[in-house]
C-alpha cells in the first residue's frame, strides 16, 4: 500500500492494482477485490504543514492521521506540482504531464484551457473496472462544454465548483486578491454545482467545506461495500 504525501497531492492505494486497471490490464470479475481509493489533493500546502515533517509537536500543526499514513506506508519527498492549479488539476484528472495539456491559468469557460476533449479521465478508467466514482470540492478543469465537466469525465456524481476560487459562505466566485472588501464578496456569480444542475439547494447554507465534508460523508455511508470506490476530494 502506497501513501503519497506531497506539496498538492495525497493518495492512499495499492500500487499494483491501480496500476493494472489504468493499464486495462485488469478484468474486473464478481470475486475480484479491487481497493477503494479516496484521493486528497491539497492547495498551497506546505512542506511544515504536517505533523510528521516537524522535530516537535506544535499546537498549530496538528495531523495525526497523515502521520500514521506516512507511518504505515511510503512518503515520496521529492516530487513537484505544476505552480498554478489548472494544468495541477488536469494533469492529475488526465494523467499527462501538464505540458501535454496546458501550462497556464485557465478561466472555467475558457474554450482552450483544461483538458481537451479526446484525453480520456481517470474515473472514466476506473468505471470501466466496475468502480463508483464521485468528486467533491474544487475542479478548475475546464466546463465549456458537458464533456469537460466531472460528469462528462466520468464522475458519477460531483458537488464542485468550477473556478479558481469561492468565498466560503456566499458560493460566489472568488475574483482574485484584490477583492478583499465584505461588499465586493457578491460581486462574482454562485459557482456551486451538484453534478450536472446549480446547487441552488445547497447554496448559502453553510461554510462551504462543512457542505464538501457532509457530501463525502453521505457517499461513504450510503455506497455499496461490494463495489470498489473512487471518491476525489480537493
Amino acid at each position: 500500500c502506497l501513501n503519497f504525501v506531497k506539496s498538492g497531492v495525497m493518495l492512499r492505494f495499492t500500487c499494483a492494482a491501480l496500476a493494472s486497471i489504468a493499464a486495462g490490464t485488469e478484468t474486473p470479475t464478481p470475486n475480484a477485490k479491487l481497493p477503494h481509493i479516496f484521493f486528497v489533493v491539497v492547495d498551497d500546502f506546505g512542506w511544515g504543514e504536517v505533523g510528521y515533517h516537524r522535530e516537535q509537536p506544535t499546537d498549530e500543526v496538528v495531523t495525526p492521521t497523515i502521520d500514521n499514513l506516512v507511518k504505515e506506508g511510503v512518503e515520496l519527498n521529492r516530487h513537484y506540482v505544476h505552480m498554478m492549479c489548472t494544468p495541477t488539476r488536469s494533469s492529475f484528472q488526465s494523467g499527462r504531464l501538464p505540458v501535454h495539456v496546458l501550462t497556464r491559468l485557465s478561466a472555467a469557460c475558457d474554450e482552450n484551457g483544461a483538458i481537451p476533449r479526446n484525453m480520456t479521465g481517470i474515473a472514466s478508467v476506473l468505471k470501466t473496472a466496475g468502480y463508483a466514482t464521485h468528486q467533491v470540492g474544487k475542479w478548475d478543469a475546464g466546463m465549456v462544454t458537458p464533456s469537460h465537466t466531472p460528469k462528462g469525465r466520468g464522475y458519477d456524481t460531483s458537488l464542485t465548483y468550477f473556478s479558481h476560487g469561492n468565498w466560503m459562505y456566499s458560493n460566489r466566485e472568488w475574483l482574485g486578491s484584490f477583492n478583499h472588501r465584505d461588499d465586493l464578496q457578491e460581486d462574482g456569480i454562485v459557482d456551486l454545482w451538484d453534478t450536472d444542475r446549480p446547487a441552488s439547494h445547497l447554496n448559502g447554507t453553510g461554510y462551504e467545506e462543512y457542505t464538501f465534508r457532509d457530501r463525502m460523508l453521505k457517499i461513504l455511508h450510503e455506497h455499496d461495500q461490494s463495489k470498489p470506490l473512487f471518491l476525489q476530494y480537493d
